[in-house]
């Protein structure tokens, strides 16, 4: 039987809502929530889903009629471009362009079209002059944290502003008040709700829930709920039958056992799996084609897997209790401060590569981490 190629399991970043398992109750319940004006915080480890779960609710809203607008701090480095971002996010839905400045600083635009478009924003006062030069950073980006509302209040729409991997705001702007000064601007807006996201779990709680931090119960905080196992069973059959390949639900839980239901994890695992069978012109998953399909997605993790121990090896002890983890042995050991070892875990669960799993008991997040950590010493 021929199998007809194609990229079956999505990998490498945000994925359609046809596979996105098994999250409709709580899209929905981001969708009323974010939609009734209420803010939302979300906060996870990397790659587990977080902005596919964000962009689906961003897209449907926007069928609904709400302007929408995402932020990225991961991929900005400093307060110009943190500003620009927002401002050209906000225009995107008054002109359908993604980068709306650019284009309007562009003198090799049709002066005709250009015409257009500049009556399509001269009413939201571009009043220091940033379409004619470089304006000052600070009162661009007071301008940014303020175009939300002004777009949503003259325009009569409301409108929701994601901001993904929200605890770099301090990186990106280069200074603490960066919360405070968000959250002057956010207080007093009517017709914006935000959504927050964050893979610093620790930090992300403590913004908003810290007395102190000026995020302090600016928005709820909700659990990412886990996907059950009989969802993800559902699913990787239903995708593999796509391909007419065949795969019993034993094979499919073997997977799932191997890789803890981890989101891209599991997408990565069947994606190689996959491939695996297209190479052999197979049509089956068997555990000869798990077994490969796991080896070679924990080579594909390799470099990720790298990193992270390469920044683990900076701070004391960190490395050293991650293995005793990963093999299985106690935490705590009568050579160490108990004191060290305390912060030790506290900064890997503030990094999310643990989670606390009983008294004196912790488990990987990701358990392919812990397999790649046990095969370096084998």
């Amino acid at each position: 039987m021929q199998l007809l190629p194609g990229k079956l399991f999505p990998v490498g970043g945000p994925v359609s809502e046809k596979d996105i398992v098994d999250r409709e109750d709580f899209i929905t319940s981001l969708q009323i929530r974010l939609g009734d004006g209420q803010s939302v915080m979300l906060a996870g480890p990397r790659r587990i889903g977080k902005t596919s779960i964000a962009y689906e609710v961003l897209r449907r809203l926007k069928e609904q009629g709400f302007y929408t607008a995402s932020v990225d701090f991961f991929r900005l480095s400093n307060k110009r471009e943190f500003a620009v971002s927002l401002i050209n996010a906000c225009l995107e839905n008054r002109t359908g362009i993604r980068k709306t400045l650019d284009v309007l600083k562009d003198r090799a635009k049709a002066i005709a079209g250009m015409a257009k478009l500049t009556i399509k924003l001269e009413d939201l006062e571009f009043g220091f002059g940033f379409l004619h030069g470089e304006p000052d950073e600070n009162a661009l980006l007071d301008y940014a944290l303020d175009l939300p509302e002004i777009l949503a209040t003259r325009d009569g729409r409301n409108m929701v502003v994601l901001f993904d991997e929200f605890q770099d705001a301090s990186r990106v702007v280069s200074q603490e008040e960066i919360y405070k000064k968000m959250r002057s601007h956010f207080q007093n807006h009517k017709n914006v709700s935000y959504l927050f996201l964050g893979s610093k779990e620790g930090i992300m709680k403590a913004l908003f829930s810290n007395r102190k931090e000026a995020f302090y119960r600016f928005a709820v905080i909700l659990p990412i709920p886990p996907i059950p196992e009989d969802s993800w069973v559902t699913y990787i059959t239903r995708k593999f039958a796509e391909q007419n390949i065949e795969v019993d639900s034993e094979i499919t839980r073997g997977i799932l056992q191997k890789t803890g239901g981890h989101p891209q994890d599991t997408m990565l695992v069947c994606s190689e799996i996959y491939y695996a069978l297209l190479e052999a012109g197979k049509n089956t998953v068997t555990p000869k084609f798990v077994q490969l399909g796991y080896d070679r997605a924990l080579l594909i993790l390799a470099q990720i897997y790298d990193e992270i121990l390469d920044e683990l090896s900076q701070k004391s002890h960190v490395r050293e209790v991650l293995k005793r983890i990963a093999a299985g042995n106690r935490v705590y050991s009568r050579k160490a401060n108990p004191n060290e070892i305390k912060r030790a875990l506290d900064y890997l669960m503030a990094k999310a590569i643990i989670e606390k799993d009983g008294r004196g008991s912790y488990r990987f997040v990701e358990p392919m981490f812990q397999e790649y950590i046990l095969g370096e010493h084998r």
